[in-house]
């Protein structure tokens, strides 16, 4: 007698390109997908960012290259990401939404391939393409990110089994709880930093008096 057999968990990143209905419900219903395959791709995110920065073609690019700040690359893109994950099953947990924190992270990371897909395609172009050809990278650009974030749109519809509005509703409350996260770290760290400087400046003073 056989075992039935088991089907595969994997999921071709790509397949939710054209088909993300399917792929995001076999990511709900039949656990497919992977936290490794989206932890890579959030950190290609990450280095095409870096890419896109240091390596755009001198005729496209405005940024100072001996001022590369890694941390503030890393906080546009993992750390937004996994605020984005956070945000979305907090908001879900509170909207009856039927997603899980890992099938919330499997469905951002692919669907956000689009965009860092352009991104990276954009940087090689803009070493080739002339001035005039500028528009073309920015039409690019702006179409994959409509598409991942169409991708999204479908992807938490689905996983939550949200309606239209509810998901629209979801996604904005989200990004509220994003926004307060964000002025929270903010305001901790200027306190920290004024704790800090406070501290430093009163030991200063009794080093001086001793």
């Amino acid at each position: 007698m056989t075992a039935p057999a088991v089907s595969p968990k994997r999921l071709n990143p790509f397949s939710t390109l054209l088909h993300p209905f399917d792929s995001f419900y076999s990511v709900k219903e039949d656990g497919k997908g992977s936290l490794l395959v989206s932890g890579m791709i959030v950190l290609v995110f990450f280095i095409a960012s870096i890419f896109k920065r240091q390596s755009t073609g001198y005729t496209f690019n405005l940024s100072d290259l001996s001022a590369l700040n890694v941390w503030l690359i890393a906080a546009k893109t993992i750390v937004l990401y996994a605020l984005w994950v956070s945000g979305n099953w907090a908001v879900a947990t509170w909207m009856d939404g039927e997603g899980k924190a890992k099938q919330i992270a499997i469905v951002s990371a692919y669907a956000i391939v689009p965009y860092v897909a352009a991104v990276i395609v954009s940087t090689l172009l803009s070493r080739v393409l002339v001035q005039e050809e500028g528009m073309f990278l920015g039409y690019m650009t702006t179409l994959a990110m409509i598409w991942s974030a169409v991708l999204m749109f479908i992807g938490m519809l689905t996983i939550h089994d949200y309606g239209a509005v509810k998901t629209l509703q979801s996604f904005a409350m989200t990004f509220a709880a994003m926004g307060i996260v964000i002025f929270l770290a903010v305001l901790f760290y200027t306190l920290f930093q004024q704790v800090y400087v406070f501290i430093y400046t009163v030991y200063n003073e009794m080093l001086f008096r001793l």
